[in-house]
């Protein structure tokens, strides 16, 4: 099951549903069952999990995307200065300002009533949704609170991340 609260949004003047997390699951718990679900120990799991970002870190340094089958794939990406110039010869990477980690889901096709669309593959098919109250009750954008997350116009996350740290 999964949750959702209610956010009003200044933009629109109108509330939308913002999806809420119960809590945020580190590489242990997620090793204890990879290891229930394989042959694996949660030792091993856990030392395979602390090396991808050390040999990810060095695949994208290398000029390579990672691709992590049913998960989706990594790339880098950067952010240059607002003002372009005007030959090719004078592009480089003074321009940049910012390089980012970008990631795109892995896709599949749609059925049901969801046929002809892409869908991504770490959404489970048979989700289902459940409003879940903020012990501050609904919020407003702008208002600070971890367990809000972040809106965008197009709903929302409170959805925190998680290192591969044991």
């Amino acid at each position: 099951m999964a949750f959702f609260g209610r956010k009003f949004t200044k933009l629109t003047e109108k509330w939308i549903p913002v999806s809420k997390s119960v809590s945020c699951y580190d590489a242990k718990r997620l090793a204890k069952d990879i290891e229930k679900e394989s042959t694996v120990s949660e030792t091993d799991v856990i030392a395979v999990l602390s090396a991808i970002p050390k040999v990810m870190t060095r695949y994208l340094a290398e000029g390579h995307s990672v691709k992590l089958d049913g998960i989706g794939s990594f790339f880098l990406t950067f952010e240059c200065k607002k003002t372009g110039v005007d030959t090719p010869e004078e592009v480089s990477m003074d321009q940049v300002t910012n390089v980012k980690v970008q990631f795109r889901p892995t896709m599949k096709a749609g059925v049901g009533s969801q046929k002809g669309k892409r869908i991504n593959t770490l959404i489970a098919d048979d989700i289902e949704w459940t409003y879940l109250p903020s012990a501050k009750g609904d919020t407003y954008e702008g208002d600070a609170g971890e367990d809000e997350g972040t809106n965008n116009g197009q709903g929302g996350t409170d959805n925190g991340g998680g290192g591969f740290a044991g």
